[in-house]
């Protein structure tokens, strides 16, 4: 179904920012972007073809997920989006928009989501990614990533409240939250770099988890997240 296509009322409605109507376009396709997200997509860079394997780790889903919403509710985006062609296609650009900054701002820290497809015979071509592929990020009806002063200032504001989340937690848990979401190591080793067992490293990663959802909450993000998908969070 095309959601805003088909109902022009909730196009209108979008556009205007209503919250009741943001919330039912998000439920409505935030689980087909959560699936292109942990399904991933192939894409080159400087000479190379590469594939990003996915995020199949809830707690990086959940925030790519979250920040796809973020950039796609914002304004400009929502004005951009023309009404004509498939809403589903503009998101997933998005959202593949949001890995491509990633991986061009943090390259190593998004290694263990990429892997290089090899030139030759076995080569996985673009084509297998299936009719859900998102556009490139030179789509024309997809927000340009990284080059608005409102998206600079956004970035910045999603690091300076990052930080402050981080500088909350005591030395244990800012060590664990360090090595396990911004090196991306396993849940193991990361207890194991604080002295936790495997189970004290589970329930302290449910803890942040579900301490960083509702601290984001708290400061005006992730607001259509809901207590629901909050609560799964813990699980």
């Amino acid at each position: 179904m095309s959601l805003l296509i088909e109902r022009r009322e909730l196009l209108d409605r979008f556009k205007r920012g209503e919250r009741r109507a943001l919330e039912e376009v998000y439920r409505h396709y935030a689980p087909e972007v959560a699936a292109f997200l942990q399904r991933g997509f192939t894409f080159h860079s400087a000479g190379r073809a590469l594939r990003f394997s996915g995020y199949a780790q809830p707690f990086d889903l959940d925030n790519a997920l979250q920040e796809t919403f973020v950039r796609a509710f914002k304004e400009s985006a929502r004005v951009g989006y023309d009404g004509l062609h498939l809403y589903k296609s503009y998101l997933l650009a998005i959202a593949r928009n949001l890995v491509l900054d990633e991986f061009r701002n943090r390259e190593v820290a998004m290694s263990p989501f990429i892997d290089a497809l090899d030139s030759g015979a076995g080569a996985e071509p673009a084509a297998h990614e299936g009719e859900d592929a998102a556009p490139s990020s030179t789509t024309s009806d997809a927000p340009s990533a990284g080059v608005s002063a409102e998206q600079e200032f956004l970035r910045h504001e999603l690091g300076r409240l990052y930080a402050a989340f981080v500088a909350r937690l005591d030395d244990k848990d800012r060590t664990f939250f360090r090595h396990r979401f911004e090196e991306q190591q396993t849940q193991v080793e990361a207890g194991a770099a604080c002295g936790l067992s495997h189970m004290q490293a589970r329930t302290l990663e449910k803890k942040l988890r579900r301490a960083f959802l509702e601290f984001m909450q708290t400061n005006g993000y992730l607001e259509a997240y809901t207590t629901t998908a909050t609560a799964k969070a813990t699980t």
